[in-house]
């Protein structure tokens, strides 16, 4: 007996040990795996962004380059500002001829103490026949903005230029990013190329130089920096192709410690109950129960190569139930949380329709039913909400953020929300399989119905295109929805089939 007891002695010893070992490597690799997968996401976010932001610009440039191929339009004050309402991206058109000098500007914003803008970078750039985005700058009046200016060619002679300005402290790009949220306090901020900032929650940060610029390397990545409060965050990054423009995705690390100190409380009790249950077993315990024991610690050992697997308590003595039982709980918290992030990056927080991420995976998808013959039709319907802009102005985000919600709904409910995605700002899609024309025409019918009922005051322009019937190529079925949607935005409060 007193062997026994010594034996005891010594074993609980060993076994506290272990556990408290146990309990630092289960910690160590628990708090690398969230974070890589933090990190990971927010990276992901970024090029999801990133994505969004070029969509964004090469819109306004379409836009811009409409207006610069038509002489109608840019000799004419009322249809420039006609123009510039479809166009809510754009906060300001101006045209200028040859030499810089100043013909419309969209809005009767016209200052007449400046009469001629040669000397600006982007007249200087447009003008030798290249489209050109330019970094922030703060115009005579105070604004910060960005311009896209596209030259207008005539007969191989380049005539003037367009310019869209986007004022950064405006509505166009609050309207795309306000919105997003990243956990409780994530966010996404959008610098240029030398580091200014373009976007930010924050208006009084926009023109700034960013903290973090320098510290920004490759095309896209991850790490974890200190912000402009000097806060540790995780960043996520991705460099806008020809730009040079930088998008970052910010989430605070104090969000995460609250959960991870949870689990870390709930797995060093796991430890200590099962020491002390070893402890007073004793040399019973080590004849009885070596084996259970070596899975159990198996199966933690699994956990730092990211194998959240859960434990048959069936296989176990009754004595271990209530520790299999902490186990599982802890790894169906894990689980769930993973589950959680992952869900979150093909969400949109605000409308809770899928994203743009998702979107592309769908698209992914189609293509290759398409090259193995196995999807027989496919309806793309294209939305966007008319007179947002201008419900925003009046009204305020929140109001406008209950149209996009309210929409969403019409829309799962019309097509089912694994359907339904956001593209962006107020734009939206819906994607159909094996579908009717008829059908997917009174899909669309019965969301532009609903939505003259319920989007406070507001409306929706539709474009739709299809599979085969009007190419065999997903992305000239996007082209050809977007063709269809500005024609009905022309209108407006129209469903419009491509043809």
């Amino acid at each position: 007996m007193k062997f026994l007891y010594k034996f005891t002695l010594i074993l609980g010893a060993v076994v506290a040990f272990c556990c408290i070992i146990q309990f630092w490597v289960f910690n160590r690799f628990f708090v690398s795996n969230n974070n890589s997968l933090l990190l990971s996401i927010n990276e992901r976010e970024s090029e999801n962004i990133n994505m969004q932001l070029s969509e964004n610009f090469r819109k306004i440039e379409n836009s811009l380059k409409i207006v610069a191929a038509n002489d109608e339009v840019r000799n004419s004050q009322e249809l420039i500002d006609k123009f510039n309402s479809t166009a809510p991206e754009i906060d300001v058109i101006t045209i200028l001829d040859s030499k810089g000098n100043i013909l419309h500007v969209s809005g009767n914003k016209y200052n007449p103490t400046v009469s001629n803008l040669a000397y600006r970078d982007y007249f200087k750039k447009a003008i030798t026949g290249k489209t050109y985005i330019s970094d922030i700058f703060t115009t005579q009046r105070g604004s910060k903005v960005v311009t896209i200016s596209v030259p207008v060619v005539n007969e191989n002679r380049i005539d003037g230029v367009v310019v869209g300005t986007v004022k950064l402290q405006g509505t166009s790009l609050a309207s795309m990013f306000d919105n997003k949220k990243f956990g409780k306090n994530g966010y996404i901020s959008i610098l240029d190329s030398k580091g200014y900032i373009v976007y930010h929650p924050d208006k009084k940060r926009i023109g700034k130089k960013s903290v973090i610029f320098s510290k920004l390397n490759g095309k896209s990545g991850s790490k974890i920096e200190k912000d402009f409060s000097g806060k540790d965050q995780f960043i996520g990054y991705s460099k806008i192709p020809n730009l040079n423009w930088s998008v970052i995705v910010s989430t605070p690390t104090a969000e995460v410690m609250k959960s991870r100190n949870i689990v870390n409380y709930e797995t060093l009790l796991m430890s200590i109950i099962l020491g002390v249950l070893i402890t007073l077993l004793g040399a019973y315990t080590v004849r009885r129960y070596t084996k259970p024991l070596d899975q159990l610690i198996f199966s933690f050992n699994s956990l730092k190569d990211g194998k959240y697997k859960k434990i048959d308590s069936s296989n176990y003595k009754e004595e271990f139930h209530e520790m299999v039982k902490v186990y599982n709980n802890t790894i169906a918290r894990l689980e769930e949380e993973y589950s959680e992030l992952e869900e979150a990056a093909n969400i949109d927080s605000l409308t809770g329709a899928l994203n743009r991420r998702a979107f592309d995976n769908l698209l992914s998808d189609v293509r290759h039913e398409i090259n193995i013959c196995s999807l027989e039709s496919l309806g793309i319907i294209l939305l966007d909400v008319d007179h947002f802009k201008g419900l925003n102005d009046t009204c305020g985000h929140l109001a406008g953020d209950k149209v996009l919600k309210r929409l969403a709904e019409i829309m799962k409910s019309a097509a089912g929300k694994k359907s339904v995605f956001r593209f962006g700002g107020d734009e939206f899609v819906i994607v159909l399989r094996n579908i009717s024309d008829e059908k997917l025409v009174s899909i669309a019918e019965e969301i532009r119905l609903s939505g003259e009922v319920f989007l406070a005051g507001c409306t929706v322009s539709i474009g739709v295109s299809r599979f085969p019937k009007d190419t065999h190529s997903v992305d000239e079925l996007l082209e050809f929805a977007d063709k269809a949607l500005y024609a009905s935005k022309k209108s407006k409060n129209k469903v419009t089939m491509y043809s």
